[in-house]
């Protein structure tokens, strides 16, 4: 842990990448244990529900604070994480109060019972979410060691208190008791950190600034997160649930790209706060992309070429065809290594990350109503991979034109063709040969 702790980077990486272990945990406990669909359904519908309503808007308030917030912040206490604070509980507050008022339609679409989980899932939502800012609050006093401890002590006390109600047979509001039981530990934890680190009291500037930046970034990522579902939605209309479902069980990222790649952006935004530091802040996001193309490249070719032998062993025969949009998924790692919006939105330039987000989100819907009648769900999967390259595209003319910064201050361009093509050449080998 000690080599961890030692880079802001790979301490955030690992923070998520604990996150990611303990989820994938007690799904497969909970797979293991002969804990019955309909409550696990039950329990997954909780946390999607709360991410519907909660995730967008916190992940855009926190890359908005991460570059308002100087690295040596820490010195004195000022009244900027208490503001940001204050913030996401209150739109926390309005979340809850507006799935309170959505009640019925939840609890239908999600088959949740209304007089036991909902209330339940509100309290969860109500707590966990501003819980988010603790690990971002040691990130940025740089306590990176503390950050990675204070991981593995709530990711473990999460993974025993929802799996053993599942071990012993208790039902699904057990399982949810115990998110919130560890949630308030979180959020209790922050409110000690807000009490050392920050003073109480309204910063109405910085609110601006924060509101400012965070609205932008929120609304981004609400569309962003807009086009999964739309091609779903497109999937869905032109073909049956049989086909719905082998598009579902291949459209999806190998998780340790995009937990990788938007924690080294996250932890780069906070650098971008000392503009006296931009040139080794850029050789430094280089060279952390360098080392990702590294993993991340070799990683994506191997499930290309290994994909149509594992997906039939994984899932079964009957979704063979997933392995298809499998391979065509994993060509996303293109643009995930490369990180023009680090650079934009570091500049606090959200305003055009939104606008340029807006066009790929109109772009991804006609790409995949004329790729879907030629290609079927393939050409669905194309379109994203082409869209989500066209995004980056767009960002590094932003940065090239209107920020004059060009791509090779940031990007490892050589390293990036060669591993770009050996991909491709891969994919067109396992798309043709195997």
């Amino acid at each position: 842990m000690l080599g961890l702790a030692s880079s802001s980077t790979r301490a955030l990486q690992a923070f998520q990448v604990m996150r990611f272990v303990a989820m994938l945990s007690i799904g497969v406990a909970m797979a293991r244990l002969g804990y019955g669909k309909t409550a696990i359904g039950n329990y997954e519908a909780v946390l999607f529900i709360s991410g519907l309503f909660t995730t967008f808007w916190v992940t855009g308030l926190i890359q908005a604070l991460l570059p308002l917030y100087t690295r040596n912040s820490y010195i004195s206490k000022d009244d900027r994480l208490f503001n940001a604070f204050m913030v996401i509980f209150g739109l926390s507050v309005l979340a809850c109060l507006f799935a309170t008022i959505l009640t019925a339609t939840l609890t239908g679409f999600a088959a949740i019972d209304g007089s036991n989980l909902f209330p339940l899932m509100l309290l969860y939502m109500l707590l966990s979410t501003p819980s988010t800012m603790v690990e971002y609050i040691y990130f940025l006093h740089g306590n990176y060691k503390a950050m990675l401890s204070y991981g593995i002590i709530t990711y473990g006390i999460q993974v025993v208190l929802v799996v053993l109600p599942v071990l012993f047979g208790m039902g699904v509001a057990f399982t949810v008791l115990g998110l919130i039981v560890v949630s308030a530990v979180r959020f209790i934890w922050l409110i000690s950190l807000l009490v050392h680190n920050s003073k109480f009291r309204i910063n109405v500037d910085f609110l601006k600034d924060f509101l400012s930046d965070g609205i932008p970034l929120s609304l981004k990522f609400l569309v962003s997160s807009s086009g999964l579902y739309i091609d779903q939605l497109i999937i869905g209309y032109h073909f049956g649930p049989s086909t719905f479902a082998v598009y579902r069980f291949g459209a999806r990222e190998i998780p340790l790209v995009t937990i990788l790649t938007v924690s080294l952006s996250n932890s780069m935004l906070a650098d971008f706060a000392d503009r006296q530091k931009l040139s080794r802040n850029l050789d430094n996001l280089r060279n952390e992309s360098l080392r990702l193309m590294h993993i991340l490249f070799p990683i994506s070719i191997a499930a290309i070429l290994l994909s149509r032998w594992l997906f039939p062993i994984v899932f079964g025969t009957e979704f063979h065809e997933s392995a298809n949009v499998f391979m065509i998924y994993c060509l996303i790692v293109l643009s995930r290594v490369i990180f023009p919006q680090t650079v934009t939105q570091g500049f606090r330039k959200n305003v055009a990350v939104l606008t340029i987000s807006i066009v790929e989100m109109t772009m991804n819907i006609i790409l995949s109503l004329l790729l879907v009648k030629h290609f079927g769900i393939n050409g669905v999967a194309a379109a994203t991979v082409i869209v989500y390259t066209l995004e980056k595209v767009l960002l590094v003319a932003y940065n090239t034109y209107s920020l004059k910064i060009p791509a090779v201050m940031y990007v490892p361009v050589k390293a990036f063709w060669v591993y770009s093509l050996i991909s491709v050449s891969a994919f067109a080998f396992a798309w043709l040969v195997l």
